[in-house]
């Protein structure tokens, strides 16, 4: 039915597939030190802390280091990684927001 050739041939790219997820969970050295850095660090608790700010009084506050900002490649990956990790908890708990339970909501919108 199928020679040898397209057997290996789709066994080949079966493992290219498989692989290639790999980059998706493991990270390299690189960014394992970045994210290990104390400018990464601060850069997310910075970033937490804006999103929680704007979170509590819907404003739009934020509470970031403007030099490193500009200066660290690590800051910058931090608060933005703080802003992105803060705000997603925080959209949980607004009133208002779509409740995520593993139970359906039979009666929705009452």
């Amino acid at each position: 039915m199928f020679g040898k050739s397209a057997v290996r041939f789709g066994a080949l790219a079966l493992s290219a597939v498989l692989l290639s997820g790999c980059g998706f969970l493991f990270e390299t050295r690189a960014e394992r030190a970045t994210r290990n850095s104390p400018d990464f660090k601060s850069g997310y608790e910075d970033g937490c802390a804006t999103a929680n700010s704007q979170g509590t009084d819907y404003g739009r506050r934020t509470t970031r280091d403007d030099l490193l900002y500009r200066t660290s490649k690590p800051y910058r990956a931090g608060w933005a990684a703080g802003v992105s990790s803060c705000q997603s908890n925080l959209s949980q708990d607004q009133p208002g927001a779509p409740q995520r339970s593993p139970i359906p909501d039979v009666n929705p919108g009452r």
